[in-house]
């Protein structure tokens, strides 16, 4: 099946008057400023291989010709962001905060999903099965590509979304940033005491207390904060790192910092080697003129958690502690991802859908209806066939006007497309009728 070529909706929208935003990015725009930082960044080891793919929309604003998207999740910006402890913490290299920024470039908004360190993952190659925050290590140690973009897949893989870059910083040059720009300042909703937080020796604790209200941190303090954990949950620690990171981005895109040539190349000389990407600075750039113009107050964040409506169930059987799948698999968790990081080439189209269940599995039409409308279908009905048939197929009553929509619901369910010339009695614009080989609506789901 041909791939789908894409359009550029960005250049025919107005610009609108946006607040810059996120720390990680706003990170990497300082590395760009100055010809030496480019430099620096190399000869650091900033920058990495890509051996996933890049985004198509960012190759089609680097000028490239034919781009196609896969699927749904490649008309957004998928980041992997990742935060791990450094070479001077015991297991440095785990990636004890996990975060997917998704930005949709067209509609100008932003959502985030926070991922558990604690969360169980099983992978076939290397052989490992344990917590997701040992998979950056594991890729680093086993694998040629690297630990970047065995931690892609793995992600890529648990939320059913393609996953274009990553970007790891180490904390301990995260606070060392935050000194190199004057601190932080933000408002902590409720008061934190941590009597069992590490001391610097990291063998004994220190207790870590701190006021609620509005707040000035130096990067110990903000580090402290993001990280502690023992009277919180690992859940709260996330919501706590977001408020951290969205301070110090006000920080860094402050004109007190970015006109002031010290500041910046101190916070170069403070990032060093704690940073690694696979973005190329061609295409920082271009994400940096697209964060431009997102709305900070349509930003969606979602964390995964054991929760009574959460997806996920605590798991102590083993001896050690674990975040597990409440199904067994990752179907309801790409429901959320799917739900919050809508294709805003389907969200654009918003394409008419008709589902008739020809499988002869009573569930089926429904099930396939409802995972549809969660990953941004427009579902308007669904009926019975009277008789059943093998193959799934999708009729085009569109005259191809919805071809994003066509391609990615073909893709999915393996369907041939069947061009009708004479419209639909009602306003339908695509018909998917269900077939034996779909009875199940989670067959093609990763999982």
């Amino acid at each position: 099946m041909s791939k789908i070529l894409l359009e550029n909706p960005y250049q025919k929208q107005k610009p609108k008057s946006k607040k810059k935003l996120w720390v990680i990015l706003s990170i990497i725009l300082i590395i760009i400023l100055t010809g030496a930082g480019i430099g620096y960044a190399y000869w650091r080891g900033v920058f990495t291989k890509n051996y996933s793919g890049s985004s198509p929309f960012l190759k089609m604003l680097a000028g490239e010709k034919n781009v196609a998207l896969k699927g749904e999740g490649d008309g957004r910006i998928n980041i992997l962001l990742l935060g791990a402890g450094g070479a001077n913490h015991p297991g440095g290299n785990l990636t004890d905060s996990i975060e997917v920024l998704s930005i949709d470039p067209v509609n100008n908004t932003m959502a985030m999903i926070s991922i558990p360190r604690d969360l169980y993952v099983s992978v076939k190659t290397p052989s490992y099965a344990g917590k997701i925050n040992a998979i950056y290590d594991l890729g680093d140690k086993q694998t040629k590509e690297g630990g970047g973009n065995l931690i892609k897949q793995q992600v890529g893989t648990i939320l059913d979304l393609p996953i274009h870059y990553y970007i790891k910083i180490d904390f301990t040059g995260f606070k060392k940033a935050i000194d190199a720009v004057g601190g932080i300042d933000l408002f902590v909703p409720k008061a934190l005491v941590d009597p069992m937080f590490p001391a610097d020796d990291m063998i004994h604790y220190q207790t870590f207390k701190i006021n609620a209200g509005q707040q000035h941190m130096d990067g110990v303090t903000a580090l402290k904060y993001a990280r502690s954990r023992e009277t919180t949950s690992d859940f709260d620690r996330s919501a706590r790192q977001q408020l951290v990171m969205s301070a110090f981005k006000d920080k860094v895109m402050s004109s007190s910092t970015l006109s002031n040539p010290e500041k910046i190349l101190s916070l170069v000389s403070a990032l060093g080697s704690s940073l690694k990407t696979d973005l190329t600075t061609e295409e920082i750039k271009a994400l940096t003129t697209i964060v431009k113009k997102v709305d900070r107050t349509q930003i969606v964040t979602k964390v995964l958690d054991n929760g009574a409506a959460g997806p996920l169930i605590s798991d102590s059987t083993s001896g050690t502690f674990y975040l597990k799948s409440k199904t067994g698999n990752w179907k309801e968790i790409q429901k959320i991802a799917h739900e919050i990081f809508t294709d805003p080439y389907l969200k654009r189209e918003a394409a008419n859908i008709r589902i008739i269940n020809a499988s002869g599995s009573a569930t089926a039409g429904q099930g396939w209806a409802s995972l549809l409308k969660s990953y941004g279908y427009t579902i308007v009905d669904v009926q019975t066939a009277k008789t059943t048939q093998k193959m799934s197929e999708v009729n085009d009553y569109s005259n191809g006007s919805k071809k994003y929509t066509l391609q990615f619901l073909a893709s999915r369910i393996s369907a041939k497309i069947i061009t009708k010339t004479t419209p639909a009695t009602e306003s339908i614009d695509l018909e998917l009728i269900i077939g034996q080989d779909n009875k199940e609506a989670y067959a093609n789901i990763k999982g």
